[in-house]
C-alpha cells in the first residue's frame, strides 16, 4: 500500500510539473504595459459627442481619456497632462463622485459678453475714444 500511495504522489507531481511547464511556454494573450492609446494629442476640434477614462491598471501604467468626436464619431486620444485632458479627467472623477452622467462633461461652457449681451466674460475690449489717433478730438 505504500508503494502505491508514493507512486500515486509522483505521477501527481509530474502531472503538475508537465502543467506548469506547458502553461509557460504558451503564448499569453495579457501583455502588461499595452496601453489602448499609443499616441496622444494635446486637443481636438469640434463637438465632443462622448468620453471614456480609463484609470492606471495592471495592463497600462497610464491614465487614458478617449473622446468620440460628434461630427464623424472618430476616436481620439487626448494627453492626460494636457489642460483639456486635466479637465476632462477632473470632471470625469467628479461625476463618478457624484453620481452624475459624464456627458456633462464634453459641453463646453461659453463666454459671457458676446451677441451683444451686456457685461463681462470673454470677448474684446472696448476702447475709449479718447485713444484712438484722430477719433474723438474736437478742434
Amino acid at each position: 500500500m505504500n508503494l502505491h500511495l508514493q507512486s500515486v504522489c509522483q505521477l501527481a507531481f509530474l502531472s503538475l510539473c508537465c502543467v506548469l511547464i506547458s502553461v509557460r511556454q504558451s503564448d499569453s494573450t495579457f501583455v502588461p504595459g499595452r496601453c489602448l492609446c499609443p499616441s496622444t494629442q494635446n486637443g481636438v476640434r469640434g463637438q465632443l459627442k462622448e468620453l471614456i477614462v480609463h484609470q492606471k491598471s495592471a495592463s497600462c501604467n497610464k491614465i487614458t481619456v478617449i473622446v468620440t468626436l460628434k461630427s464623424n464619431n472618430e476616436l481620439r486620444c487626448l494627453n492626460p497632462d494636457s489642460p483639456l485632458g486635466k479637465q476632462l479627467i477632473r470632471c470625469w472623477n467628479r461625476a463618478h463622485k457624484l453620481g452624475r452622467d459624464p456627458k456633462l462633461c464634453l459641453k463646453r461652457r461659453r463666454r459671457g459678453g458676446r451677441g451683444g449681451g451686456g457685461g463681462g466674460g470673454g470677448g474684446q475690449r472696448q476702447r475709449s475714444g479718447m485713444g484712438r489717433r484722430g477719433h474723438g478730438r474736437r478742434i
